[in-house]
């Protein structure tokens, strides 16, 4: 095999090899991801990502802004970019493409989408490995449906990881799918800290209040870091008003700590005849 055999052969593999668009082919207008393959004198042939690897063809009129420029100021073998479709034969599945006519903003949107893209379809290909099925029966069997219902390949994952796999449940999938997805989405998505916050008015008319007041915010605290609050952090903004913040990466677990917090301090300053209410920071 010569080297630019080897140059070819290096740039078809780093494009997906099964199709994860719902179509076979691109619309018209459709903006695509395309991987440059081929550089000639009057055009180049790329590979559109999206759709399994297909061929197409870039015009030089489509590519260069004028005659005196070369088409390799625009375009490099192996160069991933955004094209948009302006011609389509589904008969003989011949597809041009255009560089010209994608704006830079466009082009901006469509890459920053094809990132979380890849990533949730390599996330979906580690969980086929796990089924011990191909890649494109995960999606046929699941993978297009669970991009529906949340939005992108990766927002599976990221949602998973965040709020555990409940939702999974509700639209039908099997325990073996769930399970599978659920244990790559805890072993290879980071999940950002969340923080919610409220105000907890309290006062006691005891000679000792104070002392009672302390021991109150002393046993929430307690109780939110045993109820797993990565963070607890409650301090007074003037008496008898205290801020309570909660962080942590599970947003449905951190909300039942805060109510779990709020009962508390309502029922054990009432016991030492106080009185306490709670309002919540950002609603």
């Amino acid at each position: 095999m010569s080297k630019k055999e080897e140059k070819v052969d290096d740039i078809r593999k780093n494009v997906l090899p099964v199709r994860i668009a719902r179509k076979e082919l691109p619309d018209i207008g459709e903006l695509v991801i395309g991987t440059v393959y081929r550089i000639l004198e009057h055009g180049a042939y790329v590979l559109l990502d999206e759709y399994g690897g297909i061929e197409a063809y870039a015009p030089i009129n489509e590519i260069v802004q004028s005659w005196f420029h070369d088409i390799k100021d625009y375009l490099r073998l192996g160069q991933k970019t955004v094209f948009r479709v302006i011609r389509v034969d589904a008969r003989r599945r011949l597809i041009d493409v255009s560089l010209r006519k994608v704006k830079e903003e466009e082009k901006k949107e469509k890459l920053t989408k094809w990132k979380r893209t890849l990533r949730g379809v390599r996330l979906l290909e580690l969980v086929a490995k796990k089924l011990n099925i191909p890649l494109d029966k995960a999606l046929q069997d699941f993978g297009w449906k669970l991009e529906d219902y949340y939005g992108d390949f990766l927002s599976i994952f990221e949602n998973v990881a965040k709020y555990g796999p409940d939702d999974l449940r509700k639209l039908g999938l099997s325990d073996n799918v769930i399970n599978a997805i659920a244990e790559i989405a805890r072993e290879r998505v980071e999940v950002e800290p969340v923080e919610i916050s409220g105000i907890i008015r309290m006062i006691s008319i005891k000679p000792d209040g104070v002392k009672h007041v302390r021991d109150v915010l002393l046993k929430a605290m307690e109780l939110a870091r045993k109820e797993g609050a990565e963070d607890v952090r409650i301090y007074t903004i003037g008496p008898p008003r205290y801020r309570i913040d909660l962080v942590g990466k599970d947003p449905k677990k951190l909300e039942q700590v805060l109510k779990d917090v709020v009962n508390l301090v309502t029922t054990e300053i009432r016991k030492r005849g106080g009185e306490a209410s709670f309002t919540r920071i950002g609603e």
